[in-house]
């Protein structure tokens, strides 16, 4: 009985740990928590089932994360994954070793990012992390599928 109560309350082990964008003082809104909210019940699910997938991963591969190209977008990177045959991205980069910090999320299709903005709107992001004019905070991974936020 002990063993199995040990197992049952140690959970899932996470080897990343994700971040979210907040955007700076007065509205401070949360990113990722925001652009979730407004995600079909299905995307929504499936999006957290990725999430908890790719933070139990000690290494991240290719075609669930890719570089981005382009002079401007250096060192930013999406996570990919699709839900309900729509092309779903999330913009950011890695703060350090396991470390991930998520700017912006949107979807892609024929080439085309929605908003068409968001490439841009996460070097802006970033930079104003790295000026210390934004923050970022803990992205609070789904983990019961009843839970509706």
């Amino acid at each position: 009985m002990s063993i199995y109560e040990k197992s049952y309350t140690l959970g899932p082990v996470y080897k990343w740990r994700l971040e979210q964008y907040v955007s700076p003082w007065p509205n401070q809104r949360t990113a990722i928590e925001d652009w979730r909210k407004r995600l079909e019940p299905v995307a929504k699910s499936d999006f957290d089932t990725f999430l908890k997938n790719m933070a139990k991963r000690a290494e991240w591969h290719y075609p669930d994360i890719d570089g981005l190209r382009g002079k401007k977008y250096r060192g930013l990177s999406e996570l990919r994954w699709i839900s309900g045959n729509v092309q779903h991205r999330v913009i950011g980069y890695t703060l350090s070793d396991h470390h991930y910090l998520m700017l912006i999320g949107c979807t892609h299709k024929q080439r085309r990012y929605t908003p068409t903005s968001c490439l841009d709107s996460a070097a802006e992001r970033r930079k104003r992390v790295e000026r210390g004019e934004a923050c970022y905070s803990e992205y609070p991974l789904i983990t019961d599928r009843g839970t509706s936020r």
